[in-house]
């Protein structure tokens, strides 16, 4: 699935489009679109509007923070961003302030769509002002390619390379780690009950989990689904993940279910909170829950 530059407005203004399904905060691919000249490329951004937090957290990764003008309301805790920033609606953006803060890029992302007809940024694109649309990305290739892009509308194409080379030597490190001859069989708790919630294949969460050394007890399924607490009883695994969604210790609450006594991963307490924010947002973040998750699975 391709980004599509629709190029308008003065000085090279554009906006980039990508159409895709979104779940929460994690969903589908991407590939990087090459078709940009270098006329295009030397465009620099000093007026930035971050629309997403996995947006967010890659432009301060790659030093570039100081250029934000305003950000959306999940932002504003991000180490690095700087305080007192206007917010802005994550799906209904107030398009004439925004205009008023005059910005000269905006990086939007797929989850600003979510529930809505068109991308709520389509407007400020086509009255010139530069859209980059970011996917929320289904692979761990596909947040590096995310990373990249980034990096190079921004003119840092290089601090993007290192980044995403400090990630692949951490992932190999740890995927060479966690090398045995079984895998511990994984459950991984989006959400709890009444609405529980999980993924199969076909996202970074699940390859997350076979880096880290486990087995997904849901891979025969695609992406993301609700199971019923009778299936994951019946799938026994040896391992559960949590993100902390709605309880206040969250893996107490899953340790005291009805029937979930007889599951190998409450008999053997190993039931772990994995960092919400870096599972569900799509930057090199992620590499938190990839050392929590391993260090869950491959404790003795």
């Amino acid at each position: 699935m391709k980004k599509h530059f629709l190029l308008s407005g003065p000085a090279g203004a554009g906006v980039i489009f990508l159409t895709a399904l979104v779940i929460l905060l994690v969903a589908t691919g991407c590939t990087r679109d090459s078709g940009r000249s270098s006329e295009e490329a030397r465009i620099e951004f000093n007026r930035i509007i971050s629309a997403a937090p996995s947006n967010t957290e890659i432009i301060t990764a790659l030093g570039m923070a100081d250029r934000l003008i305003a950000v959306d309301r999940y932002s504003a805790g991000i180490p690095g961003v700087p305080g007192g920033l206007p917010e802005i609606d994550f799906f209904y953006p107030d398009t004439e302030a925004i205009i008023g803060l005059e910005p000269d890029l905006i990086i939007a992302n797929e989850i600003n769509s979510f529930g809505v007809a068109d991308n709520p940024f389509k407007l400020l694109g086509d009255m010139g002002i530069n859209v980059l649309d970011i996917p929320t990305s289904v692979s761990i290739d596909g947040i590096c390619n995310d990373i990249i892009t980034i990096a190079e509308v921004l003119g840092v194409k290089e601090r993007g390379e290192a980044l995403v080379a400090s990630m692949k030597e951490e992932i190999a490190r740890i995927a060479a780690a966690a090398e045995a001859p079984e895998k511990k069989t994984v459950y991984f708790e989006i959400s709890g009950p009444p609405f529980m919630y999980s993924f199969g294949r076909g996202n970074y969460l699940n390859e997350m989990i076979e880096i880290a050394g486990g087995r997904n007890i849901f891979d025969d399924q695609n992406n993301w689904f609700s199971p019923s607490a009778e299936e994951i009883i019946t799938r026994n695994p040896d391992i559960i993940f949590t993100m902390n969604y709605s309880w206040e210790d969250t893996v107490a609450e899953i340790k005291s279910r009805m029937a979930f006594e007889t599951i190998t991963a409450i008999k053997e307490n190993r039931v772990y909170a994995i960092d919400e924010n870096s599972a569900s947002r799509p930057s090199q973040n992620i590499m938190l829950a990839l050392r929590q998750m391993a260090q869950g699975i491959n404790s003795p």
